[in-house]
């Protein structure tokens, strides 16, 4: 991983309260995205970047297992508060049993 992957995620993760990497073309990223987008974020509290237009995409996800503990290369990566929150499956999770409402404020 270049040090400029890690200072740009790390940047990203410590200006955003809630920071999301997804990519345009995933499902899964495009259901996370509407999911937030229901609880009214400001965009000083919320961003979603595209991965996939950036051309060390895979030097991200590489990082993104680093950082997160996990093996997995599946998007959207969701951090909350400078931690690693999970994925779409944890973020589904949290917004059907109304948790998520609370995690968000």
């Amino acid at each position: 991983m270049s040090a400029g992957t890690k200072a740009y995620v790390d940047g990203k993760i410590q200006v955003r309260r809630i920071m999301m990497f997804a990519k345009s073309n995933d499902p899964e990223s495009q259901r996370a995205k509407d999911i937030l987008n229901q609880y009214d974020l400001s965009t000083d509290d919320y961003e979603c970047v595209d991965i996939e237009k950036r051309q060390d995409c895979i030097q991200l996800e590489n990082y993104f297992q680093y950082i997160c503990y996990t093996d997995r290369r599946k998007n959207p990566y969701i951090f909350i508060n400078q931690l690693y929150f999970g994925s779409l499956f944890e973020l589904n999770i949290c917004h059907q049993n109304g948790s998520l409402k609370k995690v968000l404020s």
